[in-house]
């Protein structure tokens, strides 16, 4: 299975959104002041923010996907006889 570039990482920014949108919204349904729940959110952003981009990273290093292609000691344009 191949990844495009990014992809884990746009997920993960498009799942830190939503969950800083419902932690705000959490925040203020449970009484706190809403520069309270927006820090909050804002923290809650940039750490699953951080956690996509480090899936991204993990991924991209690892080499899922990537096809192994074999080595020849010839040199190009040199047929063996097999």
């Amino acid at each position: 299975m191949t990844w495009r570039p990014y992809t884990i990482a746009r997920y993960g920014v498009y799942a830190a959104v939503t969950m800083a949108i419902v932690s705000a919204w959490l925040g203020t349904r449970a009484g706190a002041s809403l520069d309270f729940a927006l820090m909050r959110s804002v923290f809650v952003f940039v750490v699953v923010t951080a956690l996509g981009f480090g899936a991204e990273l993990l991924l991209s290093f690892s080499g899922i996907g990537v096809p192994a292609t074999p080595r020849t000691t010839e040199p190009p344009g040199v047929q063996t006889d097999e």
